[in-house]
């Protein structure tokens, strides 16, 4: 679906820009990953290396501004969530995040929209995202706020840059597993099963469950659609209340 193309994937070492790259690989495309760490830290990178030789690595830190080009889909994946609660945030928390999670994908965008621009090619802009763009959860003040930044951004970016020939998505998926997201769960049974139970599909996504989702909205088949966030969460979102039991009342008004 990808052949012919080459996309960059931000923060590509591990978790969904990973599982995002090889899928790109895989469909044809040349996918340049970043990463803040070393090629020589990276095993599964290596991997994707060595499967697809049309792919390369470059170490970048996007807390600092690049200079990407000649590329036709950007992936802005890069991002974190670990933060302090409100009463102990900083600035320099609120700087960090914002950076990586907003202005990195600002930054490497806007390069890529100048190179495009004045070789007169569009091009595909994919955020990752989440669902706490739009839902929230305790102690994540700056992430979800972040997160809804992104979601913005996608729209606004949708307008402004159609002229361009470039069009945006950005992918909003709710607890994945990633090394990122473990939160002790696999050490956790109790607790794996407290937030199974909160997901009407009854299990966390995996990497998998997105890498299509990328594919496709990269591919020139998504070309009619921009400035749309798709929610990719087994159901999290489409519910009120995940833990409200229900009654034999109203099981009887089911079987009735």
């Amino acid at each position: 679906m990808l052949a012919g193309k080459t996309a960059l994937v931000t923060g590509s070492s591990q978790g969904i820009g990973l599982g995002v790259a090889r899928a790109f690989a895989a469909n044809g495309a040349a996918v340049v990953l970043t990463s803040e760490r070393p090629r020589g830290e990276l095993p599964d990178v290596g991997r994707v290396l060595a499967d697809f030789p049309s792919c390369r690595y470059v170490q970048a830190d996007l807390t600092r501004d690049g200079e990407p080009g000649g590329i036709d889909v950007v992936v802005n994946n890069a991002g974190t969530y670990r933060e302090p609660p409100l009463v102990e945030l900083t600035r320099d928390h609120f700087d960090f995040i914002f950076r990586l999670n907003v202005w990195a994908g600002i930054a490497v965008t806007r390069e890529v929209v100048r190179r495009a621009a004045a070789a007169g090619r569009g091009g595909r802009i994919i955020f990752t995202t989440s669902l706490n763009g739009s839902r929230s959860e305790p102690q994540h003040t700056l992430y979800d706020a972040s997160k809804g930044a992104v979601n913005a951004l996608t729209r606004q970016l949708a307008v402004e840059l159609a002229p361009l020939g470039f069009t945006t998505a950005a992918i909003a998926p709710g607890l994945v597993e990633t090394p990122l997201t473990d939160f002790g769960l696999k050490s956790d049974p109790a607790g794996r099963r407290a937030v199974i139970e909160q997901i009407p599909l009854r299990r966390i996504s995996t990497v998998d469950d997105l890498v299509p989702w990328f594919v496709f909205l990269a591919s020139d088949a998504a070309a009619y659609s921009t400035g749309s966030v798709f929610t990719v969460d087994g159901g999290l979102d489409a519910q009120q209340m995940a833990m409200r039991p229900v009654t034999e009342a109203e099981r009887g008004k089911e079987r009735g």
